[in-house]
């Protein structure tokens, strides 16, 4: 399953069971009222869409997120983040939300050009954030040049 819209409450690319797929330049920005009402408010879960069903922790929506898939590639990404309640007080320190892309354990994937802004976490795995934008400053947004897991 591949679904992608931009501003969308729970995320903006939701890749579940998916193979073979090349992601080419996307680009997001994250619901600007967003952590108020945090997701998933005001919609529900799906399970017919297999929407993420643990939001611990999580109070903006997904950019990415991959689950259960194998041989996914992500090349150029853009991925925003610029408002915190329709603020943007939280572009310095980079902390409008704390994660945007997430990867699961037992997914294959291949990330290539990965720019993010007001992120503090650009690539999280099972929701633990394992790259901070601070370490990949570049301009305007904060770039990270490639990560993989197989």
């Amino acid at each position: 399953m591949f679904a992608a819209s931009e501003h969308h409450v729970m995320y903006q690319y939701n890749l579940v069971n998916a193979k073979t797929h090349y992601l080419g330049m996307i680009q997001t920005e994250t619901p600007y009222y967003q952590p108020s009402p945090a997701p998933p408010a005001p919609f529900t879960v799906s399970t017919t869409f297999q929407d993420p069903s643990n939001w611990s922790g999580i109070s903006a929506a997904w950019a990415l997120r991959v689950t259960t898939s194998t041989d996914i590639i992500v090349f150029g990404a853009g991925l925003y983040s610029f408002f915190s309640n329709y603020v943007q007080t939280c572009l310095t320190p980079e902390n409008c939300q704390a994660q945007q892309v997430n990867v699961d354990t037992t997914s294959s994937v291949h990330i290539y050009s990965l720019a993010t802004v007001g992120t503090t976490f650009q690539l999280s795995v099972n929701q633990a954030g394992i790259i901070n934008q601070s370490a990949n400053p570049n301009g305007f947004a904060a770039t990270v040049t490639a990560w993989s897991q197989s």
